[in-house]
């Protein structure tokens, strides 16, 4: 398996040069990755396979294997192409910093939700993805933060956005799947309200009845907010609480 890893190493950080001339200069590893984008933005990464790509480029699959190897190694590289799409941090107050660094983020995944289908524990990050994340920890790094501290400043937003993003990635998918939008989904839900009594689901129902699930605050505006007024406290702070290294079950 280390060959495997290498070889999306190699793609990702050492990418060939780019044919100019000659019927190669029709496909290319950049060419392939755009338009495998493409197909995920349209049909969900579910649809997306090495057949799919190559009938989008008027190729067959086999040709997509001299650029690219594999759909692991695909997906890796369409990954940091769309980091790319995104712009790094620029330098000024951390709390601005860290701000840009979401709406990035965020706008990144709206505009391609599949990236959240994808597990990214073990995802090779590219060139894009990593010079954006250095630039979030730069925009911590002068406030005396310890660098451990610095990591899970940053990652703190990240995992906000990733939540946030997910929920979103679900529905969109499900409306795809189904044709039939979200709203729509739980307006077709009268049996389950008719559960929600007073005596069952005192505020819940209070909640309902006085409006509040119709004007519902916009959960990625108030929950950025919300994250950077709890890191305010911790950065700010003249006595930064201690930290557990690891979670006590």
């Amino acid at each position: 398996m280390k060959s495997d890893r290498d070889r999306s190493v190699r793609l990702l950080w050492e990418p060939p040069a780019e044919p100019t001339r000659g019927p190669k200069a029709a496909l290319s590893q950049s060419r392939v990755v755009e338009a495998a984008i493409k197909v995920a933005d349209a049909d969900g990464i579910d649809a997306l396979t090495m057949r799919r790509v190559a009938e989008t480029l008027g190729n067959t699959a086999m040709s997509l294997y001299r650029h690219v190897p594999g759909k692991s190694e695909l997906l890796d590289l369409m990954v940091d192409a769309v980091w790319g799409e995104t712009e790094p941090t620029p330098e000024g107050p951390w709390r601005a910093g860290l701000e840009f660094f979401a709406r990035q983020v965020w706008a990144m995944y709206r505009a391609h939700p599949w990236m959240l289908q994808l597990t990214t524990s073990r995802r090779m990050p590219g060139p894009h993805a990593m010079t954006r994340q250095d630039a979030a920890y730069a925009a911590v790094s002068e406030l005396g933060l310890a660098t451990e501290e610095i990591v899970a400043v940053v990652t703190t937003v990240a995992h906000f956005v990733d939540g946030v993003g997910r929920t979103m990635a679900d529905r969109v998918q499900a409306e795809r799947e189904t044709g039939v939008s979200e709203e729509d989904w739980w307006d077709g839900r009268d049996a389950l309200w008719e559960h929600f009594t007073p005596d069952r689901l005192p505020m819940t129902t209070r909640i309902w009845n006085s409006g509040g699930f119709e004007r519902l605050l916009d959960e990625f505006e108030f929950g950025l907010a919300r994250v950077l007024d709890g890191l305010a406290v911790f950065i700010e702070s003249d006595e930064r609480p201690l930290v557990r290294t690891q979670t006590c079950l």
